[in-house]
């Protein structure tokens, strides 16, 4: 016996949809609401987490997106404890482990990530492996090719005058061209033609390409810096805090930003039935912020300026560069081809937790079916719930 689906029409599709607050096939509101921007954008509902703006920088549902809500608090004590143990090994002077858990940590919480949502079930082996070893490669490159600028760094002391040449070279021609090669593992995976083309899937490359680079460019500088015999024993807390924050939050949020929003750049394909002239101007926008953000770092670490404001300086770019990837991944998510709807069958939202037709968007809070892994929706599929006398709190 088939449940009868109370429908109404979409302002924005203008297809009849099952009754809630979200049309199921575009992910608009189907009753304006102030403050909730344009329909196309839907300002204040984020595809991966409906009861966020898509302008709130909230690490964990811009990182990891594909989390089911219940999993957000989770994630958010492993943020916590890293920050904690870099806090602690900076009070204790333990230079070398601070860097390493600075280093290394963000690829760990991300390859958690991918594992514990099935993201890293959904694409094969070849991608993932692909993606590393390019990453790899690239970064040992990057970082052999700009060694030398990076001895001439160490060799100037505090307060000296940096000719206006080498200040250029070292403020803008290094952190673009560190950009352009940041990109080149996801750009060379997406040209061997990857099975799915979701757009969160592209930034999931993105970010694993970025920061596998990053990381090897961090390792590889760091035996350069061994070799050449530097010492830091003598820093003050206060220089190890602001660098341990550097190295673990700002930068890592940066790359990862600027990487993730080149994937789903890579990875979008529009819908017919959407504007491709306006698509283009946000994505292009949020591009060019991320990519600004990104290089304004370099700016700002060769300015003799000092070391709090410096770091200031690097957290509101990491934010920025944060809220870009948002709103590209709101645009890319709602106006990308969906899977083929089942409006007759129930499916268990993984957000709200609330029994919803089987649509692209859940109708009750917003949530795109595309911030779940493949895995995850197949799973749900399998194990339908009960069909009940209502689908869908109105």
């Amino acid at each position: 016996m088939t449940t009868q689906i109370e429908t109404m029409p979409c302002r924005l599709c203008g297809h009849d949809v099952p009754a809630g607050r979200f049309c199921g096939r575009c992910g608009a509101r189907l009753v304006h609401e102030r403050g909730s921007g344009p329909d196309w954008l839907r300002v204040n509902a984020f595809v991966a987490a409906p009861g966020e703006s898509v302008l709130q920088p909230s690490l964990v549902s811009s990182m990891f997106p594909h989390l089911p809500r219940r999993s957000h608090g989770t994630f958010r004590v492993g943020l916590a404890l890293v920050l904690a143990v870099l806090v602690a090994f900076c009070l204790l002077h333990w230079y070398v482990p601070m860097v390493a858990v600075a280093t290394f940590a963000p690829l760990l919480l991300f390859v958690i990530y991918l594992t514990e949502t099935g993201v890293i079930a959904d694409l094969p082996w070849r991608v993932w492996v692909l993606t590393v070893v390019l990453g790899i490669a690239v970064g040992v490159g990057w970082a052999l090719l700009t060694s030398t600028v990076v001895a001439e760094y160490y060799s100037l002391g505090l307060g000296t005058e940096m000719p206006t040449a080498r200040l250029v070279r070292d403020a803008l021609v290094i952190p673009f061209g560190g950009l352009l090669a940041m990109q080149l593992p996801t750009i060379l995976v997406r040209l061997t033609r990857p099975p799915d083309r979701e757009s969160l899937y592209g930034f999931a490359i993105g970010v694993l390409g970025a920061t596998v680079f990053a990381v090897t460019v961090t390792m590889v500088r760091m035996v350069q810096e061994i070799d050449a015999g530097i010492t830091i024993s003598d820093q003050p807390v206060t220089d190890l805090l602001i660098e341990a924050g550097v190295r673990g939050l700002t930068m890592p949020l940066t790359a990862a930003s600027v990487g993730g929003l080149i994937g789903i750049v890579l990875w979008y394909s529009r819908r017919p039935d959407s504007s491709r002239v306006r698509q283009l101007a946000v994505g292009g926008l949020a591009l060019v912020v991320a990519a600004a953000a990104y290089a304004n770092v370099g700016l700002v670490e060769v300015l003799q300026i000092a070391s709090d404001l410096q770091f200031l300086v690097h957290v509101v770019l990491a934010l920025a560069a944060v809220v870009a990837l948002r709103v590209g991944m709101q645009v890319a998510v709602l106006h990308e081809p969906q899977d083929p709807l089942h409006v007759e069958l129930p499916i268990l939202c993984p957000s709200c937790g609330h029994v919803v037709p089987d649509v692209a968007f859940c109708p009750a809070c917003g949530v795109a079916a595309h911030a779940a892994s493949r895995t995850s929706r197949a799973a749900r599929r399998r194990d339908r719930p009960q069909p009940g006398t209502e689908l869908v709190d109105r």
